[in-house]
């Protein structure tokens, strides 16, 4: 898989055209007079595979047959980008450049490497229009720069993520709300980083999937909500996060087997958006054994709280079917858990119900509530 490589200052934004001209400048023997066609990927460009395509456009309830928690089906479509570079003199093409933003300027820019004109572009941000352009190197040192050419993302949540190592990962953020959209590029949940239950550490992501994780997604801080001292120590021996010392690494344990995730871990619900509450430790990931069930539980709690709608939670959660997950999941499985619970509530909407759940029954204070509407909503 392409890398994704962080520039450090940004760049003013040309006008976005798909064939360009570039010629030698005021940079004498710097540049070669080159003719660039950058493809045009259409209106909207889909990230999902088109098995997820089709069940993200169907009843929440309708996960495809195929998806049975069994395989890695997770995983995101890249963007793919290509073009043709022809220079006007001999010379030999050895390497390109290419550089994406959006065009807003809200995220850091990246850059991308290739021998081949085309590359494959993961883990975009969903609707979101970027522009990219292409910089040729030649044998002589010399190089190349087109202008600029222009794409946008499908605006359909979840924005799945590939991390090399690591299943069923996806961003919390992109899904409608009343007042826009929750915020994307902080939160995220997922799968292990390391095997569970056993007593000597076992790492799953790899080094690919390190880099994706730190670099192109910015995590600080990794929440683990798998038991310390359960068969077999569930958190596999680890003390610290596998992305690096320099990770804040917080063990927030919930038991599993008790049937209601949410009355059995009242605690360390409480703790959670403690953590949450604090804007230092974003971008963070939260995850349990295999991202799906006390993992689901905080995104439930999140994004309801967020003002996204059961339909959405409810197709999220079943979403984690694409992924290597055992078994496949039903609705039945949180049903009767702490959807009871949280339905039990005061509150005339869903995101109210979810609020009076955390103040009253869990005993999160309003200011973490407060302080976690104003980070997570755009």
């Amino acid at each position: 898989m392409n890398r994704w490589k962080k520039v450090v200052s940004l760049l003013c934004v040309a006008l976005c055209t798909l064939t360009v001209l570039c010629g030698c400048g005021d940079n004498g023997n710097q540049t070669v007079e080159c003719d660039f066609v950058l493809s045009d990927l259409g209106d909207s460009v889909c990230l999902h595979s088109d098995l997820q395509a089709e069940y993200l456009a169907s009843d929440y309830k309708a996960v495809p047959s195929s998806a049975k928690g069994t395989e890695e089906l997770s995983r995101p479509k890249p963007a793919v980008l290509s073009w043709t570079a022809l220079p006007k003199e001999q010379l030999e093409i050895t390497a390109y450049s290419v550089k994406i933003q959006d065009d807003l300027n809200r995220y850091d820019p990246i850059i991308v490497y290739s021998t081949e004109p085309s590359v494959e572009l993961y883990n975009l941000y969903i609707g979101t229009n970027y522009v990219w352009k292409v910089t040729a190197h030649f044998s002589d040192g010399r190089k190349s720069e087109s202008g600029w050419a222009s794409f946008t993302t499908e605006d359909t949540a979840p924005r799945n993520l590939y991390v090399d190592g690591v299943t069923n990962v996806r961003d919390i953020g992109g899904w409608a709300i009343p007042d826009g959209r929750v915020r994307q590029g902080m939160m995220y949940r997922c799968g292990r980083l390391n095997e569970s239950e056993r007593s000597d550490v076992v790492i799953e992501i790899t080094v690919d999937g390190i880099d994706t994780m730190r670099g192109t997604l910015g995590v600080k801080s990794e929440i683990d909500l798998r038991m310390p001292n359960a068969h077999n120590v569930e958190t596999g021996g680890i003390t610290s996060s596998p992305l690096g010392e320099d990770i804040n690494y917080y063990n927030v344990p919930l038991e599993w087997d008790q049937g209601n995730y949410l009355m059995y871990n009242l605690e360390s619900v409480k703790e959670f958006f403690s953590l949450a509450a604090d804007e230092s430790n974003y971008p963070f990931i939260f995850h349990c054994d295999i991202g799906t069930d006390r993992t689901g539980l905080f995104a439930v709690l999140i994004n309801g709280l967020l003002g996204v709608s059961e339909e959405d939670l409810y197709r999220d959660y079943l979403f984690s079917n694409f992924g290597k997950i055992k078994r496949s999941r039903t609705l039945s499985n949180i049903q009767s858990n702490y959807l009871s619970t949280i339905r039990s509530c005061n509150g005339t909407t869903f995101s109210e119900k979810v609020e009076n759940c955390l103040l009253e029954v869990v005993g999160v204070p309003q200011s973490d509530i407060d302080a976690i509407r104003a980070i997570m909503t755009e």
